[in-house]
């Protein structure tokens, strides 16, 4: 059996807690010993369980495609949240049958998985829920949140700008994977009219399926699809 090991953090603060990026290796190499399987690679993410789009958690999509190329191989992670903190999204790589394995555990059913990853995205709402309160105690408080009004314009125009850079980013991202989706036939409409073309919805439910979002963090339509394919000038 072949390992990759996938490790997270949310944060600067977190790296030093007491399981950081050196203990959750501890702990997968400990599995991978323990089970004489071959260690392949090791991607580290530094980044929030509840972000799981291609631009926000790369190096977790860099993991997967390695994958989805190996034959007999797992995907080891320290513990369930440090997969992702997303319900959804790990729905959608046990509906692809992506071998997915917590460090410790041989193996564990799609319930299991189904019930750690529910627990993992209430954790996740828990926090944001702490987050407000305390933005909300700072406001009542006098504390001034935000950006200075005086700053108000630049901080648009710069917000603008990042937008539309962020947007380029994940599109070069999702090229590969769009670009694979288009050769298969899987994707391709079954009509005798259209026989041939591409499906915008198929490939929308193909990307869903694999637990990827849009930039937005929604899950893809064929509209998504027929933008992407408009701006990128794909007739296909």
């Amino acid at each position: 059996m072949q390992i990759i090991t996938y490790l997270r953090v949310s944060s600067e603060e977190q790296k030093q807690s007491g399981l950081g990026i050196d203990a959750q290796r501890s702990l997968c190499m400990q599995h991978i010993k323990a089970n004489d399987a071959d260690f392949v690679a090791e991607f580290v993410e530094y980044e929030s369980g509840r972000k799981t789009a291609f631009e926000d958690r790369p190096e977790l999509h860099r993991a997967l495609n390695l994958l989805d190329s190996l034959k007999d191989c797992q995907l080891l992670v320290a513990r369930t949240d440090r997969l992702a903190r997303d319900l959804h999204f790990i729905a959608g790589l046990l509906k692809r049958n992506v071998q997915l394995v917590v460090a410790g555990h041989k193996e564990m059913s799609k319930l299991e998985w189904h019930m750690h990853a529910m627990i993992a995205e209430h954790e996740a709402d828990l926090i944001s829920t702490r987050t407000k309160q305390a933005l909300a105690e700072a406001k009542a408080r006098g504390v001034v949140l935000g950006c200075p009004r005086d700053k108000i314009e630049t901080a648009q125009k710069l917000g603008g700008q990042a937008t539309k850079k962020k947007a380029q980013v994940y599109r070069d991202k999702l090229r590969p994977i769009i670009n694979r989706l288009i050769k298969d036939p899987d994707c391709k409409r079954k009509s005798l009219r259209n026989r041939g073309k591409v499906s915008h919805k198929r490939i929308a439910e193909r990307l869903n399926e694999m637990g990827i979002k849009t930039a937005r963090g929604k899950p893809f339509t064929d509209a998504h699809i027929y933008n992407y394919f408009t701006q990128e000038g794909i007739r296909a």
